[in-house]
């Protein structure tokens, strides 16, 4: 038996706001409609989002 330890990054939050860092899709979340884990992950990818660095304007 392994004693597997999770990590920050497995969290659902932090994958969240990773996966928009990295470029994917929202509609890429790994979770199911209704769940603590989905809500978790939109929010972050939405928070992620709304850091995001202006685009430059020329």
């Amino acid at each position: 038996m392994t004693n597997v330890q999770a990590t920050a990054s497995d969290s659902p939050f932090i994958q969240g706001r990773n996966a928009r860092l990295y470029g994917k899709p929202k509609a890429e979340c790994p979770y199911p409609e209704g769940s603590e884990d989905r809500q978790a992950w939109m929010e972050a990818y939405d928070e992620a989002q709304q850091s995001d660095p202006p685009k430059a304007v020329r």
